[in-house]
This record gives structure tokens, C-alpha cells and sequence, in this order.
């Protein structure tokens, strides 16, 4: 087996998550039964069709489907590849807008390559988890990003921070705000506000204000905004 180039990510029939430990198997790569459901049920793969395969780390490999009436076995085509680490990781901090929009974020940022998204509780923000709530909705989201991951053959997960008050963190961020300066490429920690705006509390914590153009734009929006920004800067 020899190792593939990165472009061979594009023409693959799937592309599924697995444990760490399962990518490096040497001939047979094992699916739990909701990866093999999803790829002959909901899918429809095929016998030889190819199939690529990461642990969400960075490693990914190469398969082929191998069907019969009732299994899926994948079988290993190539050597495990592991991508290196950003050298400029890109994170988007965001408060949460109401309702799916929040899904559509996440899913959107992920396919544009975002690394890291942090979730904050503004002084305006109208959308709050409650502390019981937590750790459900975050894994609500994580499974959407993996979809996400999925369908953009990313090999890395996106990672997503628990809501934090936004005061405390934006320290470490330039905040969108209307009037700043434009994006730079050394800015790769960038903050989105709520629909309300920052307080000026949470403008005076800030590393400094970047803008976005001349029209007002939802979170979402701006979130997916500067991520294209930030990801098509060369790193």
C-alpha cells in the first residue's frame, strides 16, 4: 500500500468517521452498524465503490466496499495518512442566533474548514442554554458538524466550546463590528455578536474591531463571512 495524495478525498463514494483505533487496521477497517446502515441504506453504495475513512484526528485512509446480502466490509487500499497540525488554527467565536440558524452555522463553518467554533453568552445575546442543557445540545451540534465533516471530506472535527460569557474570552479576539478595520490575514481568532450587538464592556475587552462591509449582517452570516475570509488567507 502506498499513500494517497489528498485529492483522491474528492472522488470517493463516502467519506466516514471511525475510532482512532480502527483506522489502522491492516486489511479490514470496521464500522459500528450505524456507519454500515448509512452507507447501504441511505447511500446505496455499492460493491467497489470507494470509500475514505478518518478518525477525525487528521489520519485518514482509503477503502472499497465489499457487499454481500446482509454485510459491509470495507477493505483497507492504502497507507493511513496523518495531515499536520494548523500552524494558524482558525477560530470563530459566535453568539448563538435563535432557532436552526445555529444548526446552519455550524454545519456551514465546518465545510469551510473553520478549526475551532466557541459559543459565547453576550450582554444582548437572546439565546441562553441552561447549565442542564449543556452537554445535550453540544452533542446535538458535534453530530451535525460530523455530517458536516462527512459530506466536506474534512479529517479533522471541528471543535466546539460550551457557551462562555463573551467579556471573558473576547480578550483573545477581534470582534466584528461596523467601522472596523478591514480583516487582516494574521487575524485567525475572530468574534460575531448578537443580532443586539456588543455591549461596550465586551468592545472594550476586545483585541480590535474588524468590518464587514457597509450592511448589517446577521450572526450567521458574518460568522460564515469571515470564515471565508480567514480560510482562503494563505497560512
Amino acid at each position: 500500500m502506498v499513500p494517497p495524495d489528498r485529492s483522491a478525498l474528492r472522488s470517493t463514494n463516502a467519506h466516514v468517521l471511525v475510532d482512532a483505533e480502527l483506522l489502522g487496521a491492516a486489511d479490514v477497517i470496521t464500522l459500528d452498524e450505524d456507519t454500515e446502515h448509512h452507507l447501504r441504506k441511505v447511500l446505496r453504495l455499492r460493491d467497489g465503490e470507494a470509500v475514505s475513512v478518518t478518525d477525525g484526528n487528521g489520519g485518514w485512509r482509503l477503502g472499497v466496499a465489499a457487499i454481500q446480502a446482509n454485510s459491509l466490509r470495507l477493505d483497507a487500499t492504502s497507507e493511513v495518512v496523518t495531515e499536520p497540525t494548523p500552524a494558524n488554527p482558525v477560530t470563530i467565536a459566535a453568539a448563538m442566533p435563535k432557532g436552526d440558524r445555529l444548526d446552519w452555522m455550524v454545519q456551514k463553518v465546518t465545510e469551510l474548514g473553520v478549526d475551532r467554533l466557541v459559543l459565547l453568552h453576550a450582554e444582548r445575546s437572546v439565546v441562553r442554554w441552561k447549565p442542564e442543557r449543556v452537554d445535550h445540545q453540544l452533542a446535538r451540534l458535534q453530530r451535525i458538524a460530523d455530517e458536516a465533516l462527512r459530506q466536506s471530506r474534512r479529517v479533522v472535527r471541528l471543535a466546539i466550546d460550551a457557551p462562555r460569557p463573551a467579556v471573558d474570552v473576547l480578550g483573545g479576539f477581534v470582534v466584528a463590528e461596523p467601522g472596523g478595520r478591514a480583516l487582516a490575514p494574521a487575524d485567525t481568532a475572530v468574534a460575531v455578536g448578537p443580532e443586539g450587538g456588543w455591549s461596550e464592556a465586551e468592545l472594550a475587552a476586545s483585541l480590535d474591531r474588524v468590518g464587514l462591509g457597509r450592511t448589517i449582517l446577521r450572526t450567521e452570516t458574518a460568522a460564515l463571512a469571515i470564515s471565508t475570509l480567514c480560510v482562503t488567507f494563505e497560512r
